[in-house]
């Protein structure tokens, strides 16, 4: 029992761990609540087609995501979309990635002048060489006391934080501007533009296959309760379809979002204070499949205003303009989130013909609500994370892992991760720092590589 690692989730965050722990030698078990593996990053399949059901998109200079693919992948990728569109005040602004001109003339007319010249100085300061802002190592905290008081709106010209700024709030957290931190914008605004931006042409689909093999998944074992004992782990309890089970444990990473790591364990109330201030707010992403192509190559993504129920949309891939990806999202949509299926299509397809041409029929529509929802960090988020792991560190045999830790996109849930089986390991200050990928290490039962593709990229080390 000493060599097993029970993990308590499998998505991203929860067979990352698996990865890793296999890495250190030890024998990962993973428990799942739902039938699937992926969580809010996975993937469904109709007629021989996968389809995400969250993120898809990840960055060249992601180190361990890049590392894992490394072991089971061509490296050749769909490439992400070379344009975007706001919704400002009902009207459509364009943008080409490719042109900093063009794109500075644009959003002078969508926003102004002030909201522009603004705008690149958060750019220039949140990407600064040698003075990062990190999720992981209190380098935010200084922002917060200064700029905390009053959520990110405040701070900026309400052109700039309906418009540009919002484009972060939604897809990074769900969250308007007047819920969001500043400090947790320079967080993300930090890594933004770095590297290139990719798609896997077979979807999340084949990463999660690769993460789970050779690793014994439990599905449909809910664990409603980690039991302690004597300031460490001693067993898990929860329901199972065969009824309700009990498990002996030593070891146990939690790899859920926060709000369900404080619903099976008792955290001491520093570590409940913390959890309760980092909020998470819900959303519903369709895939919807169109008779004709709805996106054209000079329109391939939009942002939406305050006043619509949806907060993003964006072509499948460029490929498949004719499958669409809407997410409902933002405070016009929550309230929206509970109508059936058919409901939510029809929202969402007209609050999309507002602003757009939707010609033809559905011929193929599936909804999936998120409603565990998107980290939104919170304010004062560095204190909040410093007590919540200050709290849980004389646990004998508890880590944890998850969107809010590093991030909450693909790369930040595998470095947390690494951090929690770096911490069953003993290692000290795991949390307060990023990790590579291990050099040498096995990928633990690479699957055969797909072959390249025209458009082949080599992922860097």
């Amino acid at each position: 029992m000493d060599d097993v690692v029970y993990i308590i989730g499998a998505g991203i965050a929860g067979l990352g761990a698996a990865h890793f722990v296999r890495q250190q030698g030890r024998i990962p078990v993973v428990l799942e609540a739902t039938d699937t593996v992926g969580g809010r990053a996975g993937a469904i399949e109709h007629d021989g087609v996968s389809y995400e059901i969250g993120g898809k998109n990840f960055a060249s200079d992601w180190k361990l995501f890049n590392g894992i693919l490394r072991g089971f992948h061509s490296l050749s990728f769909d490439r992400q979309h070379p344009n975007f569109h706001i919704v400002l005040d009902g009207k459509v602004y364009g943008f080409d990635k490719r042109s900093t001109l063009t794109n500075g003339l644009g959003m002078m007319r969508a926003i102004g002048l002030r909201s522009v010249l603004q705008f690149n100085a958060l750019l220039r300061r949140a990407g600064r060489p040698g003075a990062p802002v990190r999720y992981y190592d209190g380098s935010s905290a200084a922002l917060e006391r200064r700029y905390d008081g009053r959520p990110l709106s405040a701070h900026v010209p309400a052109g700039l934080a309906r418009g540009p700024l919002r484009m972060f709030t939604i897809i990074m957290g769900a969250a308007e501007p007047d819920e969001f931190s500043y400090a947790t914008l320079m967080m993300l605004l930090s890594s933004f533009g770095k590297g290139s931006h990719h798609s896997l042409p077979e979807t999340t689909a084949h990463l999660f296959a690769h993460l789970s093999q050779g690793v014994e998944i439990r599905r449909r074992h809910e664990v409603r309760r980690v039991v302690l004992e004597a300031g460490g782990v001693k067993a898990l309890e929860g329901r199972s379809p065969a009824g309700a089970f009990s498990i002996d444990a030593r070891a146990v990473i939690v790899a859920t979002p926060l709000h369900r790591l404080a619903q099976i364990v008792a955290l001491p109330p520093g570590a409940q204070w913390a959890a309760s201030r980092i909020p998470y707010h819900p959303l519903a992403l369709i895939n919807a499949d169109y008779e004709t192509d709805v996106f054209t190559p000079e329109m391939n993504s939009i942002m939406f205003d305050p006043d619509s129920p949806l907060g993003h949309c964006s072509a499948n891939r460029m490929h498949k303009r004719h499958s669409v990806r809407f997410t409902l999202a933002g405070r016009r949509a929550r309230p929206l989130l509970t109508q059936d299926d058919a409901s939510l299509l029809a929202i969402a397809e007209d609050a999309f013909r507002r602003v757009h041409p939707l010609p033809g029929k559905a011929v193929f529509a599936h909804v999936r609500r998120h409603g565990d929802g998107l980290c939104a960090y919170g304010f004062g988020y560095s204190d909040s994370r410093r007590s919540l792991l200050a709290g849980l560190k004389p646990i004998q045999g508890l880590a944890v892992a998850g969107d809010y830790l590093y991030g909450h996109n693909m790369e930040g849930c595998l470095q947390s991760a690494m951090a929690a089986t770096r911490h069953l390991s003993g290692a000290e200050g795991a949390y307060d720092r990023s990790y590579d990928y291990p050099d040498g290490a096995d990928p633990a039962g690479a699957a055969a590589a797909v072959p390249a593709g025209a458009d082949a990229l080599r992922s860097p080390a």
